[in-house]
């Protein structure tokens, strides 16, 4: 984790999210889908991976009145967000490990952390863990994924605009079988589970066996005690599920 806080603290990185992701015109499609959604006065958001906090601008946009909190390895990008938004709270993270109690957030939004992250079912759990409501996050999808070796093989080279030497971390591509089985096994059960997505070709920056991966965005909603099974609707992935997860 230290390797990889170490690489996205780069100048090149730090000033690429310092320019990118701060209007609505900048949200992945699939994020246009769902975030509207969940969306709602006074709403109390973790931001996990948030950069430079330009997700904080662009919920505002949408929804004045959000308690934001960000969280992010990279602390030359926490130092900007607090600065640029004063107005919302910044937090330097390292490890798998979320600081703040169960169910502090009604809605925990995670983006492009877990394409250098393999870990997802740790760092998955701890978001579930601290959210109330909503847990909206993307993750790369392959169906039927040949073996560890060609992920293994999977490597995202951090360098923008020509800056610096290139380092490498994990480029994460997941089973889209075995995401979904994981997601249903979550404590409490999930409520609902939706999906939406699309396959794009992987970024230039990226060193894999494979030309394009499913751009997936879950959107989970957290359940009680009380649920025994999961609202399912991964209709809007473009991947042909198990049987057992068509709704």
């Amino acid at each position: 984790m230290k390797d990889i806080a170490s690489a996205w603290s780069r100048p090149d990185a730090v000033d690429y999210y310092a320019t990118h992701r701060h209007t609505t015109d900048d949200l992945y499609p699939s994020e246009a889908v769902f975030l509207p959604r969940v969306l709602f006065p006074g709403i109390k958001v973790l931001d996990v991976g948030c950069a430079s906090g330009g997700l904080f601008n662009i919920m505002r946009t949408m929804e004045p009145a959000v308690d934001y909190t960000g969280i992010d390895i990279a602390e030359p990008s926490i130092k900007i967000a607090r600065e640029r938004y004063p107005e919302a709270r910044f937090e330097v993270t390292h490890g798998l490990k979320i600081p703040f109690d169960d169910g502090a957030f009604d809605l925990v939004h995670c983006t492009s952390v877990f394409v250098n992250e393999p870990r997802y079912q740790e760092l998955m759990t701890e978001m579930y863990r601290v959210c109330n409501r909503f847990l909206l996050t993307d993750i790369r999808l392959l169906k039927d994924i040949k073996g560890a070796e060609e992920l293994e093989q999977s490597r995202y080279r951090i360098k923008y605009e020509g800056k610096g030497d290139t380092v490498t971390v994990p480029y994460a591509i997941c089973d889209a079988d075995e995401v979904v089985d994981f997601l249903l096994t979550l404590d409490p059960t999930p409520n609902a589970l939706g999906g939406t997505g699309y396959f794009h070709a992987v970024s230039e920056m990226a060193e894999t066996p494979y030309a394009e991966v499913c751009m997936a965005l879950f959107l989970i909603q957290k359940g009680n005690d009380q649920i025994t099974q999961t609202e399912l609707d991964l209709s809007g992935l473009p991947i042909d599920f198990a049987a057992s997860h068509r709704a």
